[in-house]
């Protein structure tokens, strides 16, 4: 009769778990946000510098000229706010650029801008760039943006 023996590779990982010492959880994070830091004030100028040429190529103020912009180019815009976004944690601005992007998708797939749900998202981004709202405030903007941006053209 033979015997099973069995042979278990050692894992490195579960090796240097198990090891004393390193860094705890708690303070490579900390670590991490310190690092980060030096890189909060520009990436909030990029944000309000792409929100500040939204506006001023797509918005209500450029209302003579913007039909003559393309998609792509409203689309890399609101690409560049989710882009920096992530310093504004809690402010659902990601959320709203992402649902802005869904709008100027369903402008390009039917090749017609819709206008009035254009500067709804971009008042909406200022809202919630600059304002104070309570949580339950930004997830009924962003519900709202959701319902705007997923509208088809042909039920408007």
């Amino acid at each position: 009769m033979s015997v099973v023996r069995k042979f278990r590779a050692p894992n490195r990982l579960s090796m240097l778990i198990k090891a004393s010492g390193g860094k705890m959880a708690k303070d490579a994070l900390a670590a991490a946000d310190l690092a980060l830091e030096p890189l909060r004030a520009p990436s909030l100028a990029v944000l309000d510098a792409a929100l500040a040429e939204i506006e001023g190529r797509f918005g209500k103020a450029a209302a003579a000229t913007r039909g003559g912009e393309t998609y792509q180019e409203l689309y890399a815009l609101a690409l560049r706010i989710i882009d920096v976004s992530g310093f504004l944690p809690g402010s659902c601005v990601d959320q709203a650029a992402i649902s802005f992007c869904a709008l100027v998708d369903n402008c390009a797939e039917a090749d017609v801008w819709r206008w009035d749900a254009i500067d709804v998202h971009v008042n909406a981004l200022r809202l919630l760039r600059a304002s104070g709202l309570t949580p339950d405030q930004r997830r009924a903007v962003i519900d709202g943006l959701n319902k705007v941006s997923q509208r088809r053209i042909d039920d408007a």
